[in-house]
């Protein structure tokens, strides 16, 4: 037994407030944010040797697409033995050729040791998944952590009975599971993460210069896991590894690409993330993706939308899974796996289905255009005919979806409410100081976060101007979708609930924000005189939508629901001054921002401003360092502005924004993303 201070000490020292060194490649020295960062050049020839047969040495290694068989794969996490068929059968429809058995069905080898009768259905079930999956030519894997089964103290030298008794559980777990084509391994998020782990064996002591505590490195405790695991399931048991690089922090991305490339002689998969940390969309893209060693990676992506609706409320969002996709295709990219579904919640059957129709066609062909994918959608699920007026109508309402996600679950950009999809029970900020904390990922983030954590009352007209971007949006696509004439009546009433959903849930979370940070901005010692009076607006308006809600027929959504604003309510009651009026928010400073025509290297972007003043288009490739301006000029009150952008780079995510000045002060919209074509 180690003394608990020496544990103590480690946990300190891993999650520390000091920002650690960026991560580095371990062959370049470059730093991999600013890889992960470059852009993909799909015209880049495809060179070299498979990875399943690495030669001699790491060096001598080049990566070749066309040596791989491309990875179409979904992750299911429904342990319902019928929603695993039900997904299985769907997948086939949909060309996938891998599938993932995760969460609810299992996460760690030792979920389906032992006996029992929950551990004889879970096997039962994964049984049922991985022989339906072969009947439909897929290749099927379990998630496994980590460690898992083990306590703290690990010997990690060669004779260190942790790798006997990890060897054995996985040779148990191939016999309960005489099919299964092989693992996705993984550390991040493990009962034990290797990294937490204490070494003070002999051979750890003999072999490293280190404090005990920390010895091995965490690079090398990574890469001694890997090459274990994979002796027994890929040398062994002859079966295929994937090795999953979910990381928290940015230290752990070194521990991954320097780990994982320094198991060369390992056959295995690198899977990341597309977005680094988790499914925030303002993230980089994950540094490790291309980033291991002599290995390809497959890219993961939510489709379903666990931060961003779950379905329910839309994220039909084709743009941004080609724009992670690009990163991919640039770095050692083979294929995508998926997920679909969220517990009860699925994007098949509904427009989020359109993502799930995207991955498929870009993995055949990564330069599919995103119009073609539309008109393919469109046309099947709701039997609109490519350029009738109704396609037209549904294609534009449907891609308003993604910033209207973008502009209610997200802050400035910032992950800073819930862990999840819904608006938060109270004016704690869940994920604010953890992965809310951008500048961690990117510096440029800094003043932006800061703002959000002292905000005054400019910070709070900002995140006011965005989520009333939502609103509008949203309030556009309710009226476009009431001249729409050829739809069934299905898909009309199905619709037409999704679209007043996401109507009264902008609001709520437009309500909610505004409530938060103004209160925040007196707590931090930022009050203004405007405070209480949005405050009470906020409060008033939150009671308004949730009636609505209910008369509407929307009493039992499971998001922004009329149960969870009047939970918000009752939190913050205490906080609205009961003597004062309302007050509304200045009015929408810019409406959003539409882009009418978009080519390879060209764009022309629309917007308008309420009043007369001098204005700027700030565009290009990263937020929230735009890197480009084009000085407008004078605009007119409500009259429409048109820019043209041009010599933009093909095939590549563009933000733009607007700023404009007027009494010595300047104002700014919020970011709207749009997406070159591929020449």
């Amino acid at each position: 037994m180690r003394p608990f201070s020496l544990l103590l000490l480690a946990c300190a020292c891993v999650s520390c407030g000091n920002p650690p060194a960026p991560a580095r490649d371990a062959t370049t020295g470059e730093n991999l944010l600013d890889t992960a960062r470059r852009l993909p050049d799909l015209s880049a020839p495809e060179i070299a040797t498979d990875a399943a047969s690495p030669p001699d040495t790491a060096d001598s290694w080049v990566f070749q697409r066309n040596n791989y068989e491309p990875v179409h794969g979904w992750i299911l996490l429904d342990p319902n033995p019928e929603a695993v068929k039900e997904s299985i059968e769907l997948a086939a429809e949909f060309g996938v050729n891998h599938i993932q058995l995760s969460h609810g069905l299992i996460m760690n080898v030792e979920d389906i040791l032992g006996s029992g009768e929950e551990i004889a259905q879970r096997v039962e079930t994964l049984k049922m998944g991985i022989s339906l999956a072969h009947q439909h030519g897929m290749k099927a894997f379990v998630w496994t952590h980590e460690f898992s089964g083990t306590d703290l103290d690990i010997c990690f030298g060669p004779e260190g009975q942790v790798w006997q008794d990890r060897a054995d559980a996985y040779r148990q777990m191939f016999d309960k599971l005489p099919d299964l084509d092989g693992v996705i391994l993984m550390f991040g998020s493990a009962p034990s993460p290797p990294w937490f782990a204490i070494c003070m064996c002999d051979w750890c002591l003999d072999n490293y210069d280190e404090l005990p505590l920390f010895i091995p490195p965490a690079e090398e405790r990574l890469k001694l896991v890997t090459e274990q695991i994979g002796k027994v399931v890929v040398e062994e048991l002859g079966r295929e590894m994937f090795v999953r690089t979910f990381v928290h922090e940015p230290a752990e991305v070194a521990w991954h690409s320097d780990g994982l490339a320094a198991a060369a002689d390992v056959a295995f998969t690198g899977m990341h993330k597309g977005p680094v940390q988790d499914w925030q969309p303002y993230n980089p893209h994950h540094p490790c993706t291309g980033n291991v060693g002599n290995h390809p990676s497959v890219l993961e992506l939510d489709l379903a939308g666990e931060y961003y609706g779950l379905s329910e409320l839309p994220f039909a969002a084709p743009g941004y899974y080609w724009y992670r996709l690009q990163n991919l295709w640039n770095n050692k990219g083979i294929g995508v796996v998926a997920r679909i579904q969220r517990g009860s919640h699925h994007a098949a059957g509904t427009p989020n289905e359109v993502n799930m129709l995207a991955v498929r066609r870009l993995v055949e062909n990564p330069h599919t255009s995103l119009d073609s994918i539309w008109d393919e959608f469109l046309t099947a699920q709701y039997g609109l005919s490519p350029d009738s007026p109704d396609q037209k109508t549904l294609t534009s309402i449907l891609q308003d979806t993604f910033p209207i996600r973008r502009k209610s679950h997200y802050v400035l950009g910032i992950w800073a409410l819930e862990k999840g999809s819904d608006l938060p029970g109270n004016t704690s900020l869940g994920e604010f100081y953890d992965r809310g904390k951008m500048p961690k990922w990117d510096p440029d983030w800094q003043e932006i976060w800061d703002d959000l954590d002292k905000p005054d009352r400019e910070t709070v007209l900002k995140i006011w101007q965005e989520g009333t971007e939502a609103v509008v949006l949203s309030e556009s696509s309710l009226d476009r979708f009431q001249t729409m004439s050829t739809l069934s009546e299905q898909h009309q009433q199905d619709l037409g609930r999704r679209l007043l959903h996401q109507w009264y849930a902008a609001r709520a979370w437009r309500a909610v924000e505004l409530y938060i940070w103004s209160a925040r901005a007196k707590s931090k010692g930022n009050d203004f005189p405007d405070s209480p009076g949005w405050r009470r607006w906020a409060y008033e308006e939150l009671g308004e939508i949730a009636s609505g809600m209910e008369a509407d027929g929307l009493s039992n959504v499971s998001l922004a629901s009329p149960g969870r604003i009047n939970q918000f309510r009752s939190a913050v009651a205490g906080g609205v001054p009961p003597d004062i009026a309302p007050a509304f928010p200045d009015e929408l400073l810019f409406s959003p921002i539409r882009t009418t025509k978009v080519t390879s290297t060209s764009a022309t972007v629309t917007f308008s401003i309420n009043r007369d003043a001098s204005v700027t288009l700030d565009y290009g490739l990263e937020i929230p360092d735009y890197g480009q301006t084009i000085e407008v000029g004078p605009v007119q009150a409500k009259q429409e502005a048109e820019v043209h952008l041009e010599n933009l780079e093909p095939g590549q995510r563009h933000v733009v924004r607007v700023r404009a000045k007027w009494s010595a002060s300047e104002h700014s919209g919020g970011d709207f993303w749009l997406f070159t074509s591929v020449d």
